[in-house]
């Protein structure tokens, strides 16, 4: 009985985590772009990606480690940035 309740209560509890991600996902759309990422799926990011992504551009880092940083969360490779190659 106790496994139950405690299955339910965190189920009602994951609920509001996953549609706070809206926000997020919205003002990743309109951020990426200007930091050089506007072939970037937003919706296609996992939960993690999102979070990470928003911490870095929030963060007081400078405008080259966060391009950098949202380079490697996203899985940009060096040479795909200076290249065009993978």
């Amino acid at each position: 009985m106790k496994r139950l309740t405690l299955i339910a209560i965190l189920a009602a509890l994951a609920l509001p985590a996953a549609a706070s991600q809206a926000p997020m996902r919205e003002h990743l759309k309109q951020e990426l772009p200007t930091w050089g990422y506007s072939d970037v799926n937003v919706d296609g990011l996992t939960r993690a990606q999102v979070v990470h992504i928003n911490h870095l551009l929030h963060s007081n880092k400078s405008p080259s480690q966060i391009r950098g940083n949202i380079g490697a969360i996203l899985g940009d490779s060096l040479l795909k940035t200076l290249f065009g190659r993978q």
